[in-house]
C-alpha cells in the first residue's frame, strides 16, 4: 500500500480493512485505463498516474467521466497537420 492513511480520490472516504478498493492506473500516451484491486497495484511507477477508488460506485463514476472526456477529443482530419 502507498501510505498509511488512504482516501478515495473521488469521494474522500477513508480506507478501512473491509473495503474492496481499486486503483486506476493511467499512462501518458496510452489511451486507456487499468483498474486493479488495491492489493495488486504494487509500488507506483514513475510516469504513471494512480487513483485510489473506494469501490464499484466510484470506479463507475471515474470511468464515466473519462469516457465523457474522450467524447470531447478532436482528431485532425485528413490533410490537417498534427
Amino acid at each position: 500500500m502507498r501510505g498509511e492513511s488512504i482516501k478515495c480520490d473521488l469521494c474522500k472516504r477513508e480506507k478501512q480493512l473491509t473495503n474492496h478498493w481499486l486503483v486506476v492506473i493511467e499512462h501518458p500516451g496510452f489511451e486507456g485505463l487499468l483498474f486493479v484491486p488495491a492489493e495488486s497495484a504494487g509500488e507506483p511507477i514513475e510516469g504513471y498516474t494512480y487513483k485510489d477508488l473506494c469501490g464499484d460506485a466510484c470506479a463507475h463514476k471515474y470511468l464515466s467521466g473519462w469516457l465523457e472526456d474522450l467524447k470531447n477529443v478532436t482528431y485532425p482530419t485528413k490533410g490537417e497537420s498534427q
